[in-house]
């Protein structure tokens, strides 16, 4: 079974993979996908595509984004973000780089984690305006990363300096997008109260989702109705307070199932679904594979 990284790898003619890692200069010719075909539905991984001239639109978690090199010019796709179309326009030009999920757990290994509520917290920065000199920054580190390219030579050496300035260029990425998304709170008042609802509802999260799955709960818990939760949350990350719950527990499931010390039935027992086939439902649901086809297809 193909992973979502290679099924986007093969949408792209012209391009340079290497370690999970994936490079390419993007126009619309170099957009592949057979007459007739849908698009596919990609997830579990993560990609930036900065639009350079032209258009883009890309549907993200249902919603649609219309790109152009002046508005919505940098994409910022993470793991728990699901992309069911990419349609360039003409005049299109941009740069994409794709990291898969093994690339990434295998250089953050032994680092700590961004805590799941920070990582939450960006997932409304789907679709950013940069300024022009944080496009030409972007644009350097692209440039290393591409000068860097491997041959598909076995040079060890070769293939970390690639490596490297990947994941570079991802981190300068995420520190930029981060940097705007909080200079954007600050100007918007996320200071209030709100805001620290929501603060209270990712912490309330982060003890509770292994065995508490309902809004009801958690709104019960920060003395509000689950509209109004619901709401806020809307407001702050784009998603529903439903959904951040079922992001928050299958980032646990992901967890529990790349561990082979837990059984599935032990994993569905220890976030408190009634049995193997109810989390089975919940996984598939939100990830569009089994959790026996996913630890498969990571250990």
């Amino acid at each position: 079974m193909m992973s979502d990284f290679e099924t986007l790898s093969d949408l792209i003619k012209v391009k340079t993979v290497d370690c999970g890692v994936l490079v390419a200069d993007l126009h619309p010719a170099d957009f592949y996908l057979p007459y007739g075909w849908p698009f596919p539905v990609l997830t579990d991984m993560a990609f930036h595509i900065t639009v350079l001239s032209g258009e883009l639109d890309i549907t993200v978690d249902d919603k649609k984004y219309h790109c152009t090199a002046e508005d919505n010019n940098l994409v910022d796709i993470k793991p728990f973000n699901k992309v069911s179309s990419i349609r360039p326009g003409n005049g299109f030009s941009g740069m994409m780089l794709a990291l898969s999920r093994p690339f990434i757990e295998s250089v953050m290994k032994g680092r700590k984690p961004i805590r799941a509520r920070e990582i939450l917290a960006m997932k409304a920065n789907t679709a950013v305006t940069l300024t022009e000199a944080d496009i030409q920054r972007i644009a350097e580190h692209f440039r290393v990363v591409r000068e860097n390219c491997t041959d598909g030579s076995d040079a060890r050496l070769d293939q970390a300096i690639f490596c490297y300035a990947a994941l570079l260029l991802h981190l300068n990425i995420i520190r930029i997008v981060s940097s705007k998304f909080k200079d954007e709170a600050a100007l918007q008042g996320a200071s209030g109260n709100a805001a620290r609802i929501l603060e209270q509802f990712f912490v309330l999260l982060d003890e509770y989702v292994s065995s508490e799955h309902e809004v009801a709960f958690y709104a019960a818990k920060l003395a509000i109705t689950p509209h109004y939760l619901s709401m806020i949350s809307n407001r702050f990350t784009g998603c529903s307070a439903s959904r951040l719950i079922a992001d928050s527990l299958m980032s646990r499931a992901y967890d529990y199932l790349r561990n082979r010390d837990y059984t599935i039935q032990e994993i569905a027992e220890r976030l408190h679904f009634s049995d193997q086939s109810s989390f089975g439902k919940f996984f598939r649901k939100h990830s569009s594979t089994t959790p026996a086809a996913y630890r498969r297809n990571v250990l």
